[in-house]
């Protein structure tokens, strides 16, 4: 499908304190992220890519707001959130910090959506603290693995030396191995901008992080809680059979609904659909 001309407007960028006895794990004590919706709702917390940030879910902001309180992070060292003290994050490190953020924004319990490295740090958090997940959503899922090939290891080696070189340098690269065939070029015009507001120190961390031994699959016991996960059937980025088909047959409560000629980037591919996708999942509440 071609995306939508028109570009809904970002709510205004929001920043949180670190609760004081995790400070000690980050370089500051400032969380930034963007938030839209009746604080008294139901909250929906989204958490980005690898190369992305919170205004990555602006189709989500506005189609969902009028159900739930949608929060989308920024990781540690990306746009204005400080950074993680440790240069080599593990699993425990990120769905950490994922405790510290709700803990800073006063939420109990969520409905979780991951998209790439937002969906292994999902997993990561659901994994360790269930009961605070009502729904778990993965888009453009990835499992990581027991085994690092020299080819993903190079992979991820030249994302990390692009962003040294610059933010612009990175974004540039451009996004066509991101989205699907028929994504327009104001998708990718947006696409590439957003990930210009990348920032080295915390794509390195999370390199390092999405280089290590952490595979879900083997842990996917965990997570109770019903899944969804939604596929690109183009998505060159995290393919569905090295990934969601891995996990899928290990989930307790799991389904895959795949999207024909989406890339790695359903929020914003086909966002009316992804949309749905989580209306129908979680259930609607009028706040």
């Amino acid at each position: 499908m071609t995306h939508p001309l028109t570009i809904p407007p970002l709510p205004d960028l929001r920043f949180a304190r670190i609760p004081l006895p995790a400070q000690k794990r980050y370089l500051g004590d400032r969380f930034s992220y963007i938030e839209a919706g009746c604080p008294d709702a139901p909250c929906v917390l989204f958490l980005h890519g690898i190369g992305s940030n919170a205004t990555y879910f602006r189709y989500q902001f506005l189609a969902l707001s009028q159900y739930f309180r949608v929060v989308a992070w920024n990781a540690p060292g990306y746009w204005m959130s400080d950074n993680l003290a440790t240069e080599h994050p593990s699993d425990a490190d990120y769905a950490q910090a994922v405790t510290d953020f709700t803990q800073a924004l006063g939420i109990d319990e969520v409905v979780l959506c991951g998209n790439s490295f937002g969906s292994v740090v999902a997993q990561a958090f659901a994994m360790r603290d269930p009961q605070r997940v009502r729904r778990l959503i993965l888009t453009g899922t990835g499992v990581g693995q027991k085994q690092l090939s020299q080819e993903r290891r190079e992979k991820f080696q030249a994302r990390a030396q692009r962003i040294r070189l610059g933010s612009y340098q990175y974004g540039d690269a451009g996004v066509d191995n991101l989205v699907g065939p028929h994504a327009s070029p104001e998708l990718r015009a947006l696409l590439v901008d957003v990930s210009r507001g990348t920032q080295a120190p915390g794509l390195l961390r999370a390199v390092s992080f999405r280089l290590s031994d952490f595979y879900t699959p083997d842990l996917a016991s965990a997570l109770t809680m019903p899944v969804l996960l939604v596929q690109g059937s183009e998505d060159q980025m995290n393919p569905r059979q090295e990934n969601a088909d891995l996990l899928l047959p290990q989930l307790p409560d799991g389904r895959l609904v795949e999207l024909d000629g989406i890339g790695h980037l359903p929020e914003v591919e086909d966002p009316g659909a992804f949309n749905q996708l989580l209306l129908d999942f979680v259930g609607t509440h009028q706040p």
